[in-house]
């Protein structure tokens, strides 16, 4: 009875384990994510505040600081610049590596890794929380350490890779599977937006923290005792372009060295760009390089959209409060995660993906157009109903990227799509957030109307892409 009882419980824990993978991982990550940036941006303001005037009672009095706002406001602002480039710079390279890597040895060492690097990084924002002599520019240090990691990149290349590898041949399967793993980056942000609020002002900027290292420690705990390294059949190496020649230095000989001593090889970047750029079937590879720009398109208006919503609605005539933000914002991650989660599984049982993908362009457009022309709160919080989803795109665009490039590829090609998303971050920054005070006293609204152009853009490639033979016949679930 007793030995049943095991067996029963543990075919229950194998069954678990096969639909409940790399989702958690994500969750804890986004969580955290949403919890420190606002977190790390107050801390760096009281930070340049207290070094201006030396007196914390005036630091926490906003009414004392209306003469000196700007000068604290211009200063803060170009150390969170810092902060942003340091850990967007610094990310790549390991990204680009540690994508290789994972092919031929763990992806949950990748994963790990952010995991742990963000956990010195929160110790470091914890102590300058406490201790008001540390300076400002030791939270750069905090950002260096993270991007040193790779950060959120190294968490989805790894995270979408082990889904790749244990869907492989899951048919239209996999692409719901990527669906739920995206949404809950939108599960992470919503839980986030509404717990980093509270903790700011129930109990301080050290909370916060503290949640933020409590986060990386169960995502740890996780990775540790719950995932296992899937099993991936590699293929012989591709002939032609890709054969044995012109190795680097320590590509020698992969076979007969250990997988962590070429850990920060340049091969490894070079194995990234080969998975990018080799020959493939028929038009594969050009289906590919399409899809990448989709990538790079559709992460520059969300962090176009990211940098610029606060400002755009906290001016007239929507005049919205920093709360009030924090409520839409969490309402439009919420309706993001939900479309993923309840709403997509569901069309995708008589609907193709890519027909799918490409109303979900178009009503982020709309949304774009409509943020444009908002006036008040109502047509505000419309948009995230008309934009619910959005997140399909990405989902799809994942799937279809993980189908073309063979076993042995998927982290190489996640690591670029992924180094790719993060140069989206300065292309962003230099392009909206120049544009939004030009446009300011005319139109305010003509920054979202660019977005709303490039989404048509996403949308002329995905239907040039839909054209293209399938790579694999997968594009509606039989019952």
């Amino acid at each position: 009875m007793q030995e049943r009882l095991n067996n029963d419980m543990s075919t229950w824990g194998q069954r678990v384990r096969t639909f409940v993978t790399v989702e958690p991982v994500i969750f804890f990550y986004m969580t955290s994510t949403f919890i420190v940036t606002p977190a790390y941006q107050q801390l760096v303001i009281a930070k340049v505040c207290y070094e201006l005037f030396q007196d914390s009672y005036i630091c926490s009095s906003p009414a004392h600081l209306k003469d000196e706002e700007e000068l604290i406001e211009g200063r803060s602002s170009y150390i969170l610049l810092i902060y942003t480039c340091v850990t967007s710079l610094l990310s790549i390279l390991p990204a680009m590596l540690l994508g290789s890597w994972s092919d031929r040895s763990s992806r949950k060492a990748v994963m790990l890794l952010p995991c742990l690097m963000s956990l010195v990084s929160g110790g470091v924002l914890i102590a300058m929380s406490l201790l008001k002599d540390i300076s400002v520019y030791w939270s750069l240090a905090a950002a260096g350490v993270t991007g040193l990691s790779g950060g959120y990149v190294s968490v989805f290349l790894s995270s979408f890779s082990y889904l790749a590898d244990v869907t492989a041949g899951m048919g239209s399967n996999r692409t719901l599977r990527m669906a739920a793993a995206e949404s809950m980056i939108f599960v992470g942000g919503t839980v986030g937006f509404l717990l980093v609020g509270f903790l700011i002002q129930e109990f301080g900027l050290t909370s916060a923290f503290v949640a933020y290292c409590s986060c990386h420690v169960l995502s740890v705990l996780y990775i540790l005792l719950w995932l296992r390294d899937p099993e991936r059949s590699v293929p012989p190496p591709p002939s032609g372009e890709d054969g044995d020649g012109d190795r680097l230095p320590c590509e020698a000989d992969d076979t007969d060295t250990e997988p962590s001593s070429n850990l920060l090889c340049l091969s490894d970047v070079k194995r990234s760009f080969q998975a990018m750029f080799r020959r493939r079937p028929g038009q594969q590879r050009q289906k590919l390089h399409l899809l990448i720009v989709c990538t790079f398109i559709n992460n520059l208006v969300a962090v176009g959209e990211q940098a610029i919503s606060l400002l755009y609605l906290m001016y007239e005539p929507r005049e919205f409060t920093t709360e009030l933000y924090g409520v839409f914002k969490s309402v439009q991650m919420l309706l993001l995660g939900f479309t993923l989660l309840g709403i997509f599984p569901l069309l995708m049982r008589v609907v193709g993906e890519m027909t799918l993908a490409k109303v979900s362009v178009l009503f982020r457009t709309a949304g774009f157009v409509l943020m444009a022309f908002s006036t008040n709160t109502w047509m505000v919080f419309l948009v995230a109903v008309v934009s619910a989803p959005a997140g399909i795109t990405q989902a799809v665009i994942r799937s279809l990227s993980s189908t073309i490039v063979e076993p042995d590829e998927q982290g190489a090609m996640f690591s670029f799509s992924a180094s790719v998303e993060t140069t989206c971050i300065m292309f962003a920054a230099v392009m909206f957030n120049g544009l939004f005070p030009l446009t300011l006293p005319t139109f305010p609204g003509m920054p979202f109307i660019v977005m709303a152009g490039f989404t048509l853009i996403i949308f002329i490639l995905m239907q040039w892409i839909s054209e293209m033979p399938a790579t694999q016949p997968r594009l509606v679930i039989q019952d």
